[in-house]
Order: C-alpha cells, then sequence, then structure tokens
C-alpha cells in the first residue's frame, strides 16, 4: 500500500488530493499547522501531522516524527498567493511568499529526501502553476506569486538530476485555477476535478532524470 505525505492538506486542492490517495487504497499523511482544527483530514481516513512550512524547527520535528518511515509520494502543496504588480509592491509580503512558494518546498524535500528514496515509487511532487510561466506570461498582475512559482520552477530544475542519483523523479504541476480560497468562487475548475487529474498524473507519469512541467490534465506546459 503507498504511503504518501502531502503538505498544507487540511483544506482545499490538499483536502481533496488526501480524499483521492485514500480512495485509491494508499496510506495518507496529511500535514497542517494546527492539527487540532484539521477535522476534515482526519474524518477523511489520513494521519495528521503538525507542519509549518516556513519553521525549519517544525520541518525538522516532522522529519523526526517520520523517522524512517518509507515514502512512496512527497506532494509539496502548501502555498500562498499575492496579486500585486510593480508599483505596488508590498516587501515584506514578498519575502513571506517566497518563504512559503518557493524556499519551504525545498527544505521539505532536503529533509524528507531519504524516506523518499527509501519508497518503492520515489515521486517528489510540487504544486506551482502555470503562472509561473515564463513564456506565456502575458499580464502585469501577481507579479510576486508568479515570481515564486518560476523560482520554484527553476530550483527543482536544477535539483532534479541531483535527486535522480537517488532514484527520485520530481514534477511541477499547475492543479487548473480552483475554487478554493485561494482561487476564488469564479475560478472553473473543483478541487475534486483537480485532485482527480493530479493523482492520475502524480501515479502514472513514468520515471525520468529530468523536471517535467504538467497541467492536472497531463498536458506538458512550457517554462
Amino acid at each position: 500500500m503507498p504511503t504518501v505525505l502531502i503538505t498544507g492538506a487540511n483544506r482545499g486542492v490538499g483536502l481533496a488530493l488526501a480524499r483521492e490517495f485514500l480512495s485509491n487504497g494508499c496510506d495518507v499523511i496529511g500535514t497542517a499547522r494546527e492539527p487540532d482544527k484539521a477535522d476534515e483530514l482526519k474524518a477523511a481516513g489520513a494521519k495528521v501531522m503538525q507542519l509549518d512550512v516556513t519553521d525549519p524547527n517544525s520541518i525538522a520535528a516532522l522529519k523526526a516524527g517520520l523517522g524512517d518511515t518509507p515514502l512512496d509520494y512527497l506532494i509539496n502543496n502548501a502555498g500562498i498567493a499575492s496579486r500585486e504588480g510593480l508599483g505596488d509592491l508590498d516587501y515584506g509580503e514578498f519575502e513571506h511568499v517566497l518563504r512559503v512558494n518557493t524556499i519551504a518546498p525545498l527544505r521539505v524535500i532536503e529533509a524528507l529526501t531519504d524516506n523518499v528514496a527509501a519508497g518503492e515509487k520515489k515521486v517528489i511532487a510540487n504544486l506551482t502553476s502555470k503562472m509561473g510561466s515564463i513564456e506565456v506570461t502575458d499580464a502585469p498582475s501577481a507579479l510576486i506569486y508568479r515570481t515564486s512559482k518560476a523560482a520554484l520552477n527553476m530550483a527543482l530544475r536544477a535539483g532534479a538530476r541531483t535527486l535522480a542519483g537517488k532514484g527520485i523523479s520530481v514534477l511541477t504541476l499547475h492543479p487548473g485555477w480552483v475554487k478554493t480560497d485561494m482561487g476564488g468562487p469564479n475560478a472553473l475548475v473543483s478541487a475534486e476535478e483537480s485532485a482527480a487529474g493530479l493523482y492520475k498524473v502524480i501515479t502514472g507519469t513514468a520515471p525520468a532524470t529530468e523536471l517535467r512541467f504538467f497541467d492536472y490534465e497531463g498536458n506538458v506546459l512550457p517554462w
């Protein structure tokens, strides 16, 4: 029975992913900053562990709690949005978004690499965004968010071959414009639809030494 760890799994796409993996017979470890409030995640049948992805001590505690537990899939889902453009930038927020969206996934990966390498599937999937694609950017909005996701894509592309040396494949995934607290009510895709598609991509993509960038329907996206 494969084991998956999903960060930020107490709501939105993370919660939908936890339910999708559970419905397909997987053991799910879902993290939340406040596990006591993760009622829906617990009710779904996931094991809940505390994690604040911006806190190195919290990441270290997660690693200690996992010990040598093998992870077939590690999914970096936790993230935040920001909609400012040039001329309206809050640099304190800019730094915070970079810590959450760019630096935190790398810290989690470094902490849990050995756990993933000990798993059978050996996949690290990272929820990024089509808005992090430099090639298709044609709007001035959400500069901070776009930058954080483009930076994550670059970091993962640079690190993918190092992880491949341990047999680990890395994916970056665009979940679609999803109806969540982050995506808003006008979004086009339900969290359940996104999660079902992401599950197929994460579990069905062949191993590779290069980073791949897909959307939730399995389409290849430009960098």
